[in-house]
């Protein structure tokens, strides 16, 4: 008696007839014999089940990270609704309690700016307390990427602009709530929708009259001492933020030059002073342009100081 297992990859009907083909035998050589069907196991439906079992601890296992993932991501959007409270930052500074965590930064002007902000759900705010504006306002600014000051509509929102130019703090963007609003009135999508609205620094500082980029002594006194020098040349001296000369040139080369720059601070020419060359040093940042007069100019920059030859002293 013995066991005899054959396997195939037959399709079902050819394993069958095979199987009862084996039974037919009666004989093996010179003794009598006989077959008889123990068992078929389709090893391929077995293989099949284990799959579809690994399949389903797979999508189980995938099923409960993605609620694990839903869970937290509404966690945080809950924590983002909440509203923040005012934390202290130093003596006298107040703001949210991501002040100094947060890579971005909002700059408002007292603390009912600061709690409207918070009941936004904005936390990365601080408060200037007015315009006598702490050290340490000024010194937070220039740890973050960006910074925004969300100004008041009125002439106190351009003083606090002016003020932390004055001290050196580090701005990026600027938002001024309309004329004779203020920050503490809005409702929270009023003041998101101020935000969205904000604008870079140059732009701010094109549009709002008032607020004046300091131009350096330095750079005055050099403009000065070259007026004589200067008159009937058709020449042009392209200085630094120091005052000192970067560049003497024809004025035909005057535009290209200036474009061609990143660290002109003044410029000094015997020339017309264009609407085109304005608009070329508002975009390099010039601070002082003096030239033998000032021609047709329909938008004045208010950030840059403009002069003729004869306003020198």
């Amino acid at each position: 008696m013995g066991i005899v297992v054959i396997p195939n990859n037959l399709d079902q009907p050819t394993a069958a007839l095979l199987a009862a083909t084996l039974e037919s035998i009666d004989r093996v050589g010179p003794y009598d014999a006989k077959f008889k069907l123990l068992e078929l196991e389709d090893v391929r439906e077995e293989k099949r089940k284990k799959v579809m079992e690994r399949a389903k601890d797979i999508m189980q296992r995938w099923t409960a990270s993605q609620r694990s993932e839903v869970i937290q991501m509404l966690s945080q959007v809950s924590e983002a609704s909440e509203v923040g409270r005012i934390v202290s930052l130093a003596p006298e500074v107040e703001g949210g309690p991501e002040a100094e965590s947060s890579d971005t930064l909002f700059i408002v002007e007292g603390r009912a700016d600061l709690t409207a902000l918070l009941r936004t759900g904005i936390k990365n705010v601080v408060a200037t307390n007015g315009v006598n504006i702490p050290q340490y306002v000024i010194n937070l600014t220039h740890k973050k990427k960006e910074v925004t000051v969300l100004a008041d509509g009125d002439r106190v929102g351009d003083m606090i602009v002016r003020e932390l130019l004055r001290r050196g703090a580090k701005i990026d963007y600027v938002s001024k709530a309309p004329q004779g609003m203020e920050v503490e009135d809005m409702k929270p999508i009023e003041i998101l929708d101020l935000i969205s609205k904000r604008v870079d620094l140059k732009t701010y500082l094109a549009t709002h009259a008032q607020v004046r980029q300091i131009v350096p002594d330095k750079l005055l006194n050099k403009a000065s001492e070259l007026k004589n020098k200067i008159k009937e040349t058709f020449m042009a001296v392209l200085l630094d933020p120091e005052g000192e000369i970067i560049e003497e040139i024809p004025v035909s080369q005057l535009f290209q030059r200036l474009n061609e720059l990143d660290n002109v601070a003044g410029i000094v020419f015997d020339g017309i002073v264009s609407q085109r060359l304005l608009d070329l040093a508002f975009e390099k940042d010039v601070k002082l342009i003096v030239g033998e007069r000032i021609g047709s100019v329909e938008k004045k920059p208010t950030n840059i100081i403009v002069k003729t030859l004869d306003e020198l002293k």
